[in-house]
């Protein structure tokens, strides 16, 4: 379907949107910390913007799957078997 730039370039991107989402989660979770001496609680948050976190939370669960999904791809590729030119001796 894609060429492999183009794969290529679609999974670069897609593992740099998951490390700026990590990193991001990381951060706001040390900012809040630092303020307020505990974790925040994700249902609250989740619950303060109403019935959009059920958007937020499909998003998140497919950029996983297709994370996942490409990662499942790119090992397969890896262990794929590469066949062999060997010719039997014939006994000799």
């Amino acid at each position: 379907m894609f060429s492999n730039t183009q794969q290529n370039r679609m999974g670069a991107m897609l593992w740099y949107a998951v490390l700026i989402w990590f990193s991001s989660s990381i951060l706001s979770q040390a900012l809040f910390i630092g303020f307020h001496g505990v974790p925040y609680d994700a249902m609250d948050l989740l619950g303060g913007i109403g019935p959009a976190y059920i958007g937020l939370v499909l998003i998140e669960v497919s950029m996983w799957a297709i994370l996942a999904g490409l990662s499942v791809v790119k090992m397969a590729r890896k262990l794929k078997l590469k066949p062999v030119n060997i010719v039997p001796s014939l006994g000799e």
